[in-house]
């Protein structure tokens, strides 16, 4: 038992990495070819990694006997994961930062615990209560108290654009992780990661080629090597690897301790800010991102 719980928590650390990654390629390669287009793009290359995973682990190409319900389920999570979630998420990268974005994002586990006390019934004790209080407050510390965001009326609507962008995706992840909980007592972790792709890749599909007509554009970048090239590792990062890990850490780890081990990536990337980018990290945003973590820590390792 205890070599399954290192093995989750091992396995949450490698999302965090994988989330931490990613968010520093989406938001270059959002800038340059915009947010929409690198989240469709990534679903076509992350395809057939994710069938070759499946077989490779699971042996099999696709998951069959599963109860229609099951199916549902899960494309509707790929659907509310990889698409909503994420296409806000690449929004607020290009619109807050990749830092910024993902703090705000360690809302999603406090969500995902008010969404199981109203559908599951599961109660939250005082010491909970004050971890999504010391959450709440270190994200707003963050967004809200940071001397270093911009003075001028256009950068400050850009800023909060990117902050209701993050919060939104913040929401829609944990309706999505909820859905793919419920769904694992089926399916193994890979496959079940493989039906949220698809999920994902078909409202893409859905939304670029019948709604909006112009899903070309959005491979545009595909001429532009480097550019592939970094996709192709964000998506063999995220939807591959990073999300397959969280699943399979789901089933070996209480899914609370999995949720608090990714959130870590804001403190991963301080490094990436303060040395690649040379930016100053303000004891706000410092102190807010340090908030942020202590209190899903409190959240959900509180016994």
């Amino acid at each position: 038992m205890e070599e399954n719980l290192l093995l989750g928590q091992l396995l949450a650390l490698v999302t965090a990495l994988c989330f931490a990654q990613n968010s520093i390629i989406y938001r270059h390669l959002g800038e340059k070819f915009g947010s929409q287009s690198v989240a469709h793009i990534r679903m076509w290359l992350a395809l057939p990694l994710v069938f070759l995973l499946t077989r490779l682990v699971e042996g099999i190409w696709f998951p069959t006997g599963w109860a229609l319900s099951t199916y549902l389920i899960l494309l509707a999570s790929g659907v509310i994961g990889y698409f909503l979630t994420d296409l806000l998420m690449f929004k607020s990268y290009v619109l807050l930062g990749s830092r910024e974005s993902m703090v705000i994002m360690t809302l999603s586990p406090v969500v995902t615990a008010t969404l199981s006390f109203f559908f599951f019934g599961e109660q939250l004790n005082l010491i909970q209560l004050l971890g999504m209080a010391i959450t709440i407050s270190g994200v707003t510390m963050m967004t809200l108290l940071d001397n270093k965001r911009p003075a001028m009326a256009s950068e400050r609507t850009q800023s909060t654009a990117g902050i209701l962008s993050a919060t939104l995706a913040a929401i829609f992840q944990s309706i999505s992780f909820l859905l793919a909980k419920a769904a694992l007592t089926e399916g193994g972790p890979i496959s079940t990661n493989l039906m949220r792709n698809l999920g994902g890749l078909a409202a893409f599909i859905i939304f670029n080629g019948l709604i909006k007509r112009d899903a070309k554009a959005h491979f545009k970048s595909l001429g532009d090597r480097r550019a592939l090239l970094l996709l192709f590792l964000a998506s063999l990062a995220g939807p591959v690897l990073g999300m397959s890990s969280q699943m399979k850490a789901f089933t070996l780890a209480p899914v609370g301790l999995v949720t608090t081990i990714t959130q870590v990536s804001p403190i991963l990337l301080l490094p990436y800010d303060r040395l690649i980018l040379t930016r100053t990290i303000s004891p706000a945003s410092l102190a807010g991102t340090v908030l942020s973590i202590g209190g899903i820590a409190i959240l959900f390792l509180a016994a």
